[in-house]
């Protein structure tokens, strides 16, 4: 088979969810045999006209085209970005000939169904665009408040757009799915519900006391760890003000890893609750730290504030065998519910976070034993079925070339 993917950015460029997603699944499907281009926008790329690369990575031709930072006040950002990938995309289809485009967002959606032809376009939907635009546009001030009066329509208009052109739509999680169905009931009959996995490379290959030796960790403390962006939908202030008295008492250290615009707030908010020695900021996370931390930690905290619509870093820890503490907010209880349901607070209450990780702590709330939660992970969310999974869509998906 052959694929066209389409992301906004490349994953090991700018990691993130949906970045790693589309890499993941790219990567897998060229293993399996299928060919593959993955398409992605060049964030370090200093104008519109800079030079489109091209290389073969893990089995895939990863082709990136020019997307500079443009001004928030521009009016035409969108349709720029759209227009840029659809040119893209456009190239790749005229040297080679695909049984399905895979798009990302409703930006490459939008750029795929312009020049698409009889190429049927399947795409996956992380979270839907509309509720994420406008949560971040509320916490953007002024600048967010005039895009949210300008920019609302346009944005509703062309995550319609790409469902309504779409021949397959694909979701990580019920939640997500419920969510689309909420905003945009008459164009989402046709969704396929397949959850991410985690990699084999990321399931427990050291000790604990090995990976903490390898990180330089305390062997004698215990450990809760997070990793996420920076912002303020992830909610890590909740965490760090839940956690700031169960650190203050030696009862543990709280990890941070992650970098976004937050960083500096919350190095504040540790600094006046007196906790810089044992709640530590470390920065973004190389895989190869982040599947060490995994192993080092005692407990992972999820304090996520709103649209949660997956949650790979839940399949990660507990691929590791790391229990997890989580907010009860989009798709977390649908991936937490079966194997710790006990282990859910609601969004943005320290104190009912603060009282589970403490109750984790002295024993009064019992996770699975490290093996139970390893063997859910690779019987829910092992590669070889998901990736079945996704060769069965885009089979299908195949089959309705126009």
């Amino acid at each position: 088979m052959r694929v066209v993917a389409a992301v906004d950015t490349f994953f090991p460029d700018a990691p993130g969810g949906m970045a790693r997603v589309a890499w993941d699944v790219a990567a897998a499907m060229a293993r399996r045999g299928h060919e593959i281009v993955l398409v992605a926008g060049d964030g370090q790329a200093r104008s519109r006209e800079a030079a489109v690369t091209e290389e073969l990575v893990d089995g895939v031709r990863v082709i990136r085209y020019p997307k500079p930072s443009m001004s928030a006040w521009d009016p035409w950002r969108a349709q720029k970005q759209i227009a840029d990938c659809a040119a893209a995309i456009r190239s790749v289809l005229r040297r080679f000939s695909s049984d399905v485009i895979h798009c990302h967002s409703i930006f490459t959606a939008g750029a795929a169904a312009m020049v698409a032809g009889g190429v049927p376009l399947l795409q996956t939907v992380h979270s839907p665009a509309i509720q994420e635009i406008l949560y971040n546009w509320k916490h953007q001030g002024f600048t967010g408040e005039i895009n949210r009066i300008f920019g609302t329509s346009a944005v509703r208009s062309l995550e319609a757009e790409g469902l309504r052109k779409s021949t397959c739509l694909h979701a990580l999680s019920r939640y997500t799915v419920s969510q689309m169905q909420r905003e945009f009931p008459s164009h989402v009959d046709n969704f396929t519900v397949i959850p991410h996995w985690a990699n084999q490379e990321w399931f427990r290959t050291i000790s604990k006391e090995e990976a903490r030796h390898r990180l330089g960790w305390p062997q004698d403390e215990r450990i809760v760890f997070t990793v996420r962006q920076l912002r303020h939908r992830y909610g890590i202030d909740t965490a760090i003000e839940a956690i700031a008295p169960l650190a203050r008492a030696q009862r543990c250290q709280f990890m941070i890893g992650g970098a976004g615009s937050d960083y500096g707030s919350l190095e504040s908010q540790i600094r006046k609750l007196e906790c810089a020695d044992r709640i530590r900021m470390l920065g973004r996370l190389s895989d190869e730290h982040l599947r060490w931390a995994y192993q080092a930690a005692d407990l992972f905290v999820l304090p996520t504030r709103a649209l949660e619509c997956f949650g790979l870093i839940i399949v990660e820890a507990l691929a590791c065998g790391l229990p997890v503490v989580a907010t009860s907010v989009g798709a977390i209880p649908e991936n937490m519910s079966p194997i710790l349901p006990d282990f859910l607070v609601p969004p943005d209450d320290p104190p009912a976070l603060g009282e589970k990780v403490s109750a984790f702590l002295d024993g009064r709330l019992q996770a699975p034993s490290e093996e139970a939660l390893i063997r859910h992970a690779k019987e829910h969310f092992g590669e070889q079925a998901i990736v079945d999974c996704y060769e069965d869509l885009f089979r299908r998906a195949a089959q309705e070339r126009i």
